[in-house]
């Protein structure tokens, strides 16, 4: 996410901004706590019960404020310290447990550095999210300003701009059959992508065994991620279908791109992209809190299927299948009309606008310039 704010930024205003990105967990507080952001892959996926129990307990508007006041402060000496050493003409937070210490030491130090939020999750937004004290908040979804307005920010203060994503799911692709040719694959096979995040989380085997031996005249694309464990199953599997299994790629937009169907967990990176891609979708679980409603959230935009269960998902792609192209094509357009590309694009012009409020005309000027590189494919 940061990442992507920070591509959008430099391309918006080349050789603006110095970029400074610290991991407020891993380096704002001390061990143990350091080591949470290692530890979450592995804990959602395995104990996601007790996960769900920790988000939605914590998640109350007195307990959540509580929480904070007592951890928060064990942060304090070294966000001073990557604050002191950047000197940032803005501070762009997206991490829940970054804005209200960052907020708290600003008014504590009477920092004039105005402070952003960019809320990364879609629906079900845990309140450590919403800090009224920061000068913007940035939300995906209508669902999430509500949440913001209710958490008590200002009407002006909250603008919903999507979730930003890479700039590279804006660039124009060649044809499906093309995409498959560059990828060794079959150009005219309905074709099925399974991935399970960046660390291969959820059910992928089972999910994508259950896919192969359906009965269906498809190819399997499977991403393991970083699971070189998952990876190691996956290919020492004997499969019913032409599969490819991938690890850990950099090249996902042309992955989405040349698929026709992607099943995948509710998370909101993912799912953004595969919209952006105009990419259908079999939802195969959510994570208990954080992603409940954005499984909701994609179906009621005509683009996704809830299918939990290997069995549910089966059914679901066998009754696409059935239906031909027809289905699958208006889940299609669905989700390019609930897409929103250029998230990262308007979120880096709010950033500028906070950071630089008097650089109207370069605001213009890049706008121009995106219009521009946009309508030639470049």
């Amino acid at each position: 996410m940061a990442d992507a704010i920070t591509g959008a930024l430099e391309y918006l205003f080349p050789g603006r901004y110095d970029f400074h990105l610290a991991d407020i967990i891993a380096e704002g507080y001390p061990f143990p706590l350091s080591a949470a952001g290692r530890l979450y892959g592995p804990v959602v996926d395995r104990l996601p019960r007790p996960w769900g129990l920790l988000w939605h307990s914590s998640n109350g508007r007195r307990r959540s404020l509580f929480l904070l006041q007592v951890v928060a402060p064990l942060s304090f000496d070294r966000i001073q310290e990557i604050v002191r050493t950047a000197e940032p003409d803005v501070i762009v937070s997206t991490h829940p447990c970054a804005n209200h210490a960052v907020a708290w030491l600003r008014q504590r130090h009477q920092w004039g550095t105005p402070l952003i939020t960019v809320v990364t999750d879609l629906v079900s937004i845990h309140r450590w999210w919403l800090c009224p004290a920061a000068d913007l908040c940035l939300v995906p979804t209508e669902q999430a300003r509500r949440r913001a307005l209710d958490a008590g920010f200002e009407t002006d203060r909250v603008k919903v701009v999507g979730m930003p994503i890479s700039l590279k799911f804006l660039d124009a692709p060649s044809g499906k059959q093309q995409l498959r040719k560059q990828l060794g694959l079959r150009e005219d096979d309905l074709t099925v992508l399974v991935i399970g995040g960046g660390e291969g989380m959820g059910n992928v085997f089972s999910i994508s065994r259950a896919v192969a031996q359906a009965g269906l005249d498809i190819q399997l694309v499977v991403v393991a991620g970083r699971n070189q464990a998952l990876k190691s199953k996956l290919e020492s599997a004997s499969w019913e279908v032409p599969t490819r299994v991938l690890g850990f790629v950099d090249n996902m937009p042309t992955l989405m791109h040349s698929a026709d169907l992607l099943v995948t967990k509710a998370g909101p990176s993912t799912m953004s992209e595969a919209l952006s891609c105009g990419l259908p979708m079999l939802i195969s679980g959510a994570l208990r809190g954080q992603e409940e409603g954005n499984a909701e959230w994609a179906v009621a935009t005509g683009a996704a299927i809830f299918s939990p269960t290997p069995e549910k998902l089966v059914l679901a792609l066998r009754g696409l299948a059935r239906n031909g192209a027809e289905s699958l094509a208006r889940m299609r357009q669905r989700a390019r009309e609930a897409a929103r590309p250029d998230a990262a694009l308007n979120a880096a012009r709010l950033i500028n606008h906070v950071a630089n409020p008097r650089s109207e005309e370069t605001t213009q000027q890049a706008d121009l310039n995106l219009r521009a590189d946009l309508s030639t494919g470049s």
